[in-house]
């Protein structure tokens, strides 16, 4: 009977790390330019502390790869920014998504970063000499387990989608 139960348990034990394991949150680039991807998140165990981390680099028309397979969350803030671009002769264009109905502020850098952000003290700059403060945009939450979806970057170079798993139940309260 004992060695039936540990079987059991065993049994119970896989199966929730196959399903914590499959939980993932990809981001895909369909647009033309490469897109530096920045995402922020809750730090577990202290209110109104985030994490905010960068860059992930995507590569044009399609480059994908998932921010940090170790990160196991059922909600995100996310930022992301091309280099400046030649669009013609004269004209010159960088695009940015997160920024524009932003739900949150979080710092940035110029570098690779990972920046404590308490959000009842924003005006406490970190020592990078390039930080800076933007508007990151609340990706949906999910209501049940954690995240098991795709943020793609449209060819468009504006819009943003999400899509998810068959599992994933979510909340999309996003700020409009």
């Amino acid at each position: 009977m004992a060695a039936f139960v540990r079987s059991v348990l065993l049994s119970v034990i896989l199966a929730m790390s196959a399903e914590r394991a499959e939980a993932a949150i990809k981001i895909c680039n369909n647009f033309s330019q490469t897109v530096y991807f920045a995402m922020a998140y809750a730090q577990p165990g202290y209110d109104e502390s985030y994490i905010s981390r960068g860059w992930l680099v995507l590569n044009p028309n399609g480059g994908c790869d998932q921010f940090d397979s170790a990160l196991h969350l059922t909600v995100f803030w996310y930022y992301a920014e091309t280099n400046q671009y030649k669009v013609s002769k004269n004209v010159k264009n960088k695009n940015m998504w997160g920024s524009v109905r932003a739900d949150k502020q979080f710092w940035i850098a110029t570098n690779s970063f990972n920046f404590i952000n308490n959000l009842n003290d924003n005006q406490s700059r970190p020592g990078d000499p390039g930080a800076r403060l933007v508007g990151f945009t609340r990706s949906v939450e999910s209501k049940d387990s954690e995240l098991d979806e795709t943020l793609t970057i449209e060819a468009d170079g504006i819009n943003v989608s999400q899509s998810f798993s068959n599992n994933t139940n979510v909340n999309d309260n996003t700020s409009k």
